[in-house]
């Protein structure tokens, strides 16, 4: 028996991935094009290189520096999707931030810094993106929460905590506000080793194997084989 040829999984599918730049979000970027996508890839400094490398594996991708921490910055990246390639199928929420800082010590400028990259990030893209999805039967929209958002064990985290906090509150509402148009809203915490979290998982045995950004990407990225003739 012969087995059938893979198929891509995202094939003729546009996505957009914020903090695409290195780390996880690189990582999904990578994962989404080698199942097929085209790839809207959102970081402030670095959208170019991740661009290239999918671009050197053979597909396609476009690099967008807007800043998703302000609702119209992160309603730009999605009409970037739409402008250039008429449509948007998935959106990653990916961009993150993280200062630590001890509650004393908040200011408007550290809530402003976690709430806006992350929240912000999350509901601009979101809100930009729902009426594309629903105009085209449906999407998918994957958000990045935390574990520190219900046990925030790392020290003045406070900010980071509460930002990621109020990502899987609005994730849920934009869940069940999605459904009726076919829009899937989830969202993922996802634990890999990457420059914001060397500080406390490098230590972990076989860290950099165990805890590749990879394995979190292939949660909803890949490929699956062909269906069998009919």
């Amino acid at each position: 028996m012969i087995d059938s040829p893979a198929v891509s999984l995202l094939d003729g599918k546009v996505a957009v991935v914020t903090g695409a730049g290195r780390g996880l979000g690189r990582s999904h970027a990578l994962a989404l094009a080698a199942a097929g996508a085209t790839v809207v890839v959102n970081d402030v400094d670095l959208a170019g290189a991740t661009v290239a490398a999918i671009a050197s594996a053979g597909g396609r991708a476009a690099a967008d520096e807007s800043d998703v921490s302000t609702l119209a910055g992160a309603e730009a990246v999605v009409r970037r999707a739409r402008d250039e390639f008429g449509r948007v199928d998935v959106v990653v929420n990916n961009a993150g931030v993280s200062r630590p800082c001890p509650i004393v010590e908040l200011d408007d400028a550290a809530l402003d810094l976690h709430l806006g990259v992350h929240l912000w990030g999350t509901v601009g893209t979101t809100r930009a993106a729902f009426p594309a999805m629903a105009a085209q039967g449906g999407g998918r929209i994957i958000n990045t929460v935390s574990g520190h958002a219900f046990e925030p064990t790392v020290p003045r985290s406070a900010a980071y905590a509460a930002a990621k906090g109020a990502i899987f509150s609005f994730t849920l509402a934009a869940a069940r506000e999605g459904a009726a148009h076919g829009i899937r809203v989830n969202a993922i915490a996802p634990v890999a080793l990457t420059r914001m979290s060397q500080a406390y998982l490098a230590a972990i045995p076989d860290a950099a194997s165990r805890l590749d950004p990879a394995h979190v990407s292939r949660v909803s990225c890949g490929s699956r084989p062909a269906p069998p003739p009919a």
